[in-house]
């Protein structure tokens, strides 16, 4: 039996030592579209030379792991990955970029009839996590990871359990998303956005020691949070915005049932280099406006994320 990738389950379960997977684990299952999750061998060429001019050997000198998740937005699906994203953990509903260690093992199981076969993915931590926004689109996550080690079985771990995934709505644009607004914190600016795209990225970096062949946890670098607005072109204000190179407060609640809602706050943006769009006979005037996310002292934060909104 060959293994098809719609009956692959992908599951999860936090970490308490790095690149341990904790004793009978109690893993959560992903709602997830996709995966590209792989194992990454660093390999050195023997430069030995020898008369008959062939390679002595290919020595192994490291190991890591490294690939993709992706999901649609449902309420709670995300939100250990979500709090992995931000290095920070929810403190009643409310989480903010932080400065904390999380680390996964992430588990694929592929259907091969009698035998299954499990690949654990240990040491895992989010570098980067990838909302897109699109109007009359399915709102979209994507996890770029990095991880220490990758290992085979055809058992599940003594004692494992699998908690299913939720069964809460996928959202889509226009329904799912709600108060959204973009203001300079005088007012609100003009814009009917047709698409947002948000970045957090971590800057992770492995750190490699001569007596191992995988990374001794990961560095951390700065907190970076960036993003793209496109808007229709219906005023100057956005555009202004952008040539005074002016900051402004982006806020927009992503759900459809009360108290299984989330509000993405952005207290404070500085917009980048924006540019009005190609201008022709059969297309609107479109505004795509770069933006970073910067540190706000009244919420002391980057980026908020609140759950359970009303």
């Amino acid at each position: 039996m060959f293994a098809s990738g719609s009956e692959t389950r992908i599951a999860y379960i936090p970490e308490v030592t790095f690149g341990t997977t904790p004793a009978t684990p109690a893993f959560n299952v992903l709602r997830a579209t996709q995966s590209t999750l792989r194992p990454n061998k660093n390999t050195v060429q023997s430069e030995e030379i020898r008369a008959d001019r062939n390679v002595a050997d290919l020595i192994k000198t490291g190991e890591s792991v490294s690939g993709e998740l992706a999901g649609e937005l449902s309420y709670g699906s995300w939100d250990d990955l979500l709090a992995a994203a931000l290095c920070s953990d929810w403190a009643t509903n409310v989480l903010k970029n932080g400065v904390a260690q999380k680390f996964f093992t992430l588990e694929e199981t592929y259907e091969l009839g009698a035998t299954n076969v499990f690949s654990r993915f240990t040491g895992c931590m989010l570098d980067r996590l990838q909302m897109s926004i699109v109007a009359r689109q399915i709102v979209t996550l994507r996890a770029t990871v990095m991880g220490r080690a990758n290992a085979l079985d055809d058992a599940i771990i003594t004692g494992a359990t699998y908690n299913a995934a939720n069964t809460n709505a996928v959202q889509a644009a226009p329904s799912g998303v709600a108060a959204l607004s973009l203001s300079d914190g005088g007012g609100a600016i003009a814009a009917k956005i047709r698409s947002i795209n948000l970045d957090i990225a971590n800057n992770l970096r492995e750190r490699p020691v001569i007596d191992s062949l995988y990374s001794e946890e990961m560095g951390k670098g700065r907190h970076v949070v960036t993003g793209t607005i496109e808007a229709y072109f219906q005023s100057k204000d956005l555009m202004q915005k952008v040539l005074d190179h002016g900051t402004g407060v982006l806020s927009m609640t992503l759900g459809t049932v009360t108290a299984e809602k989330y509000t993405i706050l952005l207290p404070k943006i500085r917009f980048g280099e924006g540019a009005i769009g190609q201008r022709d006979n059969n297309s609107d005037v479109m505004q795509t406006i770069p933006f970073q996310a910067i540190y706000d002292t009244a919420e002391a934060c980057s980026i908020k994320i609140t759950r359970a909104v009303a």
